[in-house]
């Protein structure tokens, strides 16, 4: 009973290292997105092309995600972490020291994709195992929470790095974090979840609505990445000053990370109906992305607000669902929904820029708002499959 009691507090510091690894295996994309003014006068590119490497990113983070989500699922999540993170000091490092070219700036940014499509799965399934059932909404919250502090710290990196040191040192100066994680990260155990004792030894998974769901979150997160990779060209565009666009940033990001907070707090306190209020957010999220097609600078804050808090705060939540709804399988499960993230923002940053260089940026934000809608359409009917399927799981309503 003891032991029990004791499984059931939340244990911070697994949850303070799966946001730090996932901070570290995302802020490369997001770095290039915020310091894509400087990048691109620099390396003399155009919107599309700053829209490609972006792309480059997510697709090869899609080639990883569904084999590392199955590795990890047989051979725990140690040895994929430490991998991880010393290889993120090494695309970072690269980025810092060596992107003085456009092809360059490809290579380190598809090494730091290859990294994050493995680690993602991995963290989940990390998280699954140290984190109560109960108390795993507001884990998976707090690990998506990850995302903003990325695009936090690099909208900081605007005005404090980029425009006074060079945007190179950006990213150099996180890099040595890597070295340091590879010491923290837990030895991996092969024992059932403390939370899940009740579930049966093994689970069968029902690929069809995590394919629904798949393409929904790739349709969401390409929006939120077009959003993250373009918010400061966009302000720019419109008369913002680059520091300013930059701080934009930081004021989406902090909308984000609360929103993730509270998502997962709130889930945790709620039963099912997870994915309904996930497609909500991402519906709404599409209206901040249409305040930013009017194109009127001053509605650019509400926009943000909206656009990061709902358009992008629901991706702890989704994860959750899915975990919730195949507790053991998380890593695999969420490998097959993340490859839809990731191929989705391979599409959503390049279409975007592909579209702000031949029709301007009213129409891109247009298409991202679209992009928003069907993602919610996706979800709800993913959540239709999961709940009169065979795929319903131990009477948890996802």
């Amino acid at each position: 009973m003891i032991e029990q009691a004791a499984s059931e507090r939340f244990r911070l510091r697994p949850v303070l290292l799966g946001i730090t690894i996932t901070t570290m295996t995302t802020i490369p994309v997001f770095m290039t997105g915020a310091l894509g003014v400087q990048i691109r006068h620099d390396l003399h590119l155009s919107a599309s092309q700053l829209g490609g490497a972006v792309g480059v990113f997510f697709a090869m983070a899609s080639l990883t995600s569904v084999s590392s989500g199955r590795l990890a699922q047989r051979s725990g999540f140690e040895v994929i972490l430490k991998v991880c993170v010393l290889m993120s000091v090494v695309a970072l490092g690269g980025l810092g020291f060596l992107a003085t070219s456009y092809p360059v700036l490809l290579v380190f940014l598809a090494l730091g994709g290859m990294i994050n499509g493995a680690a993602q799965p991995a963290v989940n399934l990390f998280l699954s195992k140290v984190v109560p059932l109960s108390r795993q909404g507001f884990a998976f919250g707090f690990k998506q929470a990850a995302i903003p502090v990325a695009t936090f710290l690099s909208g900081l990196a605007v005005p404090l790095v980029a425009l006074t040191i060079g945007w190179h040192y950006a990213y150099a100066i996180i890099a040595p974090i890597g070295a340091i994680l590879f010491f923290l990260i837990p030895k991996a155990e092969n024992d059932d979840p403390p939370n899940n004792g009740s579930t049966p030894a093994k689970q069968r998974i029902y690929v069809a609505p995590l394919v629904v769901l798949a393409v929904g979150m790739g349709l969401g997160s390409g929006a939120a990445n077009a959003l993250g990779a373009f918010l400061v060209s966009s302000s720019v565009h419109l008369g913002w000053a680059p520091g300013a666009a930059g701080m934009l940033v930081v004021l989406g990001s902090v909308t984000g990370i609360s929103a993730r907070l509270l998502n997962g707090y709130f889930a945790d306190r709620r039963v099912g109906k997870h994915l309904a209020v996930t497609a909500w957010m991402v519906g709404t999220g599409g209206v901040g992305y249409l305040l930013l097609m009017m194109g009127y600078s001053w509605l650019v804050i509400p926009a943000t607000v909206i656009s990061f808090g709902a358009g992008w705060g629901w991706n702890g939540l989704f994860n959750f669902a899915v975990v919730w709804s195949y507790p053991k399988s998380a890593g695999y499960a969420t490998g097959i929904t993340q490859s839809g993230a990731y191929f989705g923002s391979v599409l959503g940053p390049l279409i975007f820029g592909i579209i702000v260089d031949r029709s301007g940026y009213n129409l891109a934000w247009s298409s991202a708002a679209a992009e928003a809608l069907l993602a919610a359409l996706a979800i709800v009917v993913a959540r239709r499959m999961m709940t009169a399927g065979a795929s319903r799981l131990e009477g948890n309503e996802p």
